[in-house]
């Protein structure tokens, strides 16, 4: 009888956590809602806008899948991005090569902004990113199989497109 308690508790248990994960997910009308942040600052000074750019700003491609023009290619190698830093145009395409020679060092590119899910790259393979809306993009090196960091400078790529 004790084990059937035991049983009706964790079922419980999980029916509340699986409720609590799924509310605030439907509207009143039950559509699916999708609460993204998009901030966005005037400076009137000199006229620009800073957006922060949302789920899906940017498109992730393989290179089997991807066919347009590469606007600017950043390296990765010794666990980390040569270039960190890159300015490009609405629609222009990133292009990320992992050059490293040690066939363990796989890369893990993370969105802080939430703009494409994770991806993998394996060493001497290469992704395309191209950024679909206008604002400051942060790409994170993690290595994926610890989920952490490299732990170099070089371990995150800002990319900002106007």
């Amino acid at each position: 009888m004790k084990s059937v308690k035991s049983l009706a508790f964790v079922l419980l248990l999980i029916t509340l956590a699986i409720a609590v994960g799924i509310s605030g997910c439907v509207d009143s009308s039950n559509n699916i809602t999708n609460n993204t942040t998009n901030n966005t600052t005037n400076n009137t000074t000199n006229n620009t806008t800073n957006t922060t750019p949302g789920s899906g700003s940017v498109t992730v491609s393989r290179p089997g899948e991807f066919n347009g023009t590469v606007t600017q290619v950043i390296y990765a190698e010794n666990r980390q991005f040569v270039t960190q830093n890159a300015s490009i145009s609405v629609g222009d395409t990133l292009h990320v090569w992992n050059r490293e020679t040690n066939v363990p060092y796989n890369h893990l590119y993370h969105s802080e902004e939430g703009a494409f899910e994770d991806i993998r790259v394996n060493a001497k393979y290469e992704i395309y990113f191209t950024f679909n809306e206008p604002g400051v993009y942060h790409i994170d090196l993690y290595n994926p199989d610890t989920g952490t960091f490299y732990m170099s400078s070089g371990d995150v790529l800002t990319v900002t497109v106007t």
